[in-house]
């Protein structure tokens, strides 16, 4: 059942970019700081910031690079429908996405090349059904579909006119309630340690409850905004987004002169957030989006990057940190500098398409670090 034909640990982001948009405020001249991962929120901060804004995204594993470098190369060179079909959001037959990987093929370099040689699958199921986690969650989606009712009663919530309707379809309609124990086997430590994600993401896990909390957060997902404009929603249910308006918006670039002309302003770079704000000038960067690294890396390792982005940040400085099981840090001296608002994270979540995340916006007071 789970096999291990994965390429990267995530295939899309679990972040939603409207929320570190909102978060963020970008602005003339900003210089942003973010996470690679999928390549969902660099491209989304890309095409929704003003022509003067610079984005550095960066990722440790370069395979997580050449997927979103390869979503952005989709974006340009294709159409809207094609672009979504080729990189697997939408079903699309193999043929098809031979001949959409040639039209792609001359942007590559050498070592983008070599590296898709190596993974066919990718014309098979695409792209972003190739992660890790995808692979992982995929083999339950059939058993999720039919524990809510099936397929046709989870299409009756894209039904629904209002957010208060989908919250009384949920309520009324679905067969919520027989997800928890698929959750509780989903998310058990033994097997989601193993075959769900890589075991440096679950290294602050102590909440043995965590498929409790997921089911618990699976109501926000569904009702918390409108399913027709909620493309993850969409991909989870049905391993497939079903409506081309929801789609992220990088893909909807019909002016492709311009989108070239905005593809100028971001770069990717095979290297840690720590490690690329020591090599920068101080005040260069001056927004951050952090994702979750916190789950990633010890407090101790949080910490000096949090007290790096105080040091080196530039004016009018803000970020968003996101978490599932720690943003703890070891100085207490940073609350103050960096402006921790979990009350503003608190109703920004009520907004985020993908609410599994704790968020913490922060804005850097400089009279305070100095």
């Amino acid at each position: 059942m789970f096999n291990r034909n994965f390429i990267y640990d995530f295939g899309v982001s679990q972040d939603d970019p409207k929320s570190e948009l909102t978060a963020l405020t970008l602005q003339e001249n900003d210089r942003v700081l973010c996470i690679a991962s999928a390549g969902e929120v660099p491209l989304e901060l890309l095409v929704h910031s003003p022509e003067s804004v610079i984005i550095d995204a960066v990722d440790i594993a370069l395979s997580q690079l050449f997927l979103s470098r390869l979503k952005l190369r989709a974006a340009l060179l294709l159409d809207t429908i094609s672009a979504a079909r080729f990189l697997g959001y939408m079903p699309a037959k193999d043929s098809e996405r031979v001949s959409w990987i040639k039209q792609i093929d001359p942007e590559f370099s050498k070592a983008e090349r070599n590296f898709w040689k190596k993974h066919p699958s990718i014309l098979t199921l695409g792209p972003v059904n190739l992660g890790k986690y995808e692979t992982y969650i995929r083999k339950f989606s059939p058993l999720g579909r039919w524990l809510l009712g099936g397929k046709k009663r989870l299409e009756g919530l894209f039904e629904t006119t209002s957010v208060e309707e989908q919250k009384t379809y949920f309520d009324d309609v679905l067969r919520a309630g027989l997800l928890k124990n698929l959750f509780k086997v989903m998310f058990h430590p033994k097997l989601y340690k193993q075959r769900g994600i890589s075991e440096q993401g679950l290294i602050h896990w102590q909440d043995q409850q965590l498929g409790l909390k997921f089911y618990h957060q699976f109501r926000d997902f569904c009702t918390n905004t409108p399913v027709r404009n909620n493309w993850m929603l969409q991909f989870v249910l049905f391993n497939r987004v079903l409506f081309e308006e929801s789609l992220p918006s990088y893909l909807q670039q019909g002016d492709k002169s311009q989108f070239r002309e905005m593809v100028k302003r971001i770069r990717f770079a095979e290297q840690s957030i720590t490690g690329i704000i020591e090599e920068s000038d101080s005040g260069y960067y001056n927004k951050f989006a952090l994702s979750n690294v916190s789950d990633w890396l010890s407090d101790v390792d949080f910490t000096a990057l949090l007290q790096l982005i105080a040091q080196k940040s530039g004016p009018n400085a803000r970020g968003l940190i996101r978490y599932i099981h720690s943003a703890d840090v070891t100085d207490p001296s940073l609350q103050k500098i960096l402006g921790f608002d979990r009350e503003s994270g608190e109703k920004l979540l009520l907004k985020d398409r993908f609410p599994f995340y704790k968020l913490i916006p922060f804005s850097i007071d400089h009279h305070a670090k100095n």
